[in-house]
């Protein structure tokens, strides 16, 4: 879990890198190449350290896949747009779609959970 904690960090760091690039916010105390290098580095090894512990979340193993492959190609998206480099608006597009898909997708569809009762729908 100790891996999820970290990556969580990450992620929150490479977000706050994302805002001094996209919007210029804080864009006087970071400067935007140290901004990018920091961008990269942390949300690619955020990206790793989720691929190694997506098993060990809280929701479904597919569930976990699906989201970290869409937030891959988010990243991937992203770089590509900081690079300047054509049809990245497309693939962050492409990632936001698989992100939610991923939350239409349910457990219950691929039939993987029971249905589990409460203890008030008992009946006596």
């Amino acid at each position: 879990m100790i891996l999820k904690r970290i990556a969580g960090i990450c992620f929150g760091v490479s977000f706050l890198m994302a805002i001094v690039l996209f919007t210029n916010i804080g864009a006087n105390l970071i400067p935007k190449s140290i901004a990018k290098l920091v961008f990269l580095i942390v949300g690619a090894s955020a990206l790793l350290l989720n691929l190694l512990s997506f098993r060990f979340g809280k929701h479904d193993a597919n569930f976990n896949f699906f989201y970290w492959l869409g937030s891959l190609i988010v990243f991937i998206g992203l770089a590509a747009m900081i690079m300047h480099l054509s049809y990245a608006f497309y693939i962050i597009i492409g990632g936001m779609t698989i992100v939610g898909v991923s939350f239409i997708y349910t457990p219950k569809i691929d039939g993987s959970t029971s249905e589990k009762s409460d203890l008030l729908d008992d009946e006596l």
